[in-house]
């Protein structure tokens, strides 16, 4: 069938760049699966997981993004996220601590406070990182 290359980026770092078979993002409108000659296409991403598979039958990469982009012309995709981690390196306990204290920090502020939502981000971010760690493990 063919491959095509993936680029996973953050604003700090190139996450992942090679040739693969399949590529699943978790975009705006629902999962999105794309193999070389797909039709371009170009989409806002929630926060979810890529997957990547490097071969038609091989097990899928999980990487963990938070918003960006995704964009295809059928024989490259770019996914330009705001966070993206590989999933399987990942420490489970680190990521659990960094949500609770995440988690006391907004209980501690009101509402209307400018850093709430900042907050709430952070504890969305690591809930899908643990939930994503403990599905697998």
């Amino acid at each position: 069938m063919g491959t095509l290359i993936c680029e996973i980026v953050t604003p700090e770092r190139l996450v992942f760049s090679e040739e693969v078979y399949f590529v699943s993002v978790p975009a705006t409108e629902g999962d999105v699966g794309m193999l070389v000659r797909r039709a371009p296409f170009m989409s806002t991403l929630r926060c979810g997981v890529v997957r990547v598979k490097k071969e038609e039958n091989s097990e899928a990469i999980p990487f963990a993004v938070a918003g960006g982009y995704v964009e295809t012309d059928g024989h490259k995709v770019v996914v330009l996220a705001d966070r993206a981690e590989v999933i399987g390196k990942l420490d489970l306990e680190s990521v659990r601590e960094a949500r609770a204290d995440n988690e006391k920090k907004l209980a501690t502020i009101s509402e209307d406070d400018s850093r709430a939502a900042f907050f709430r981000d952070e504890v969305t971010w690591y809930t899908l990182l643990e939930t994503q760690l403990t599905q697998k493990h």
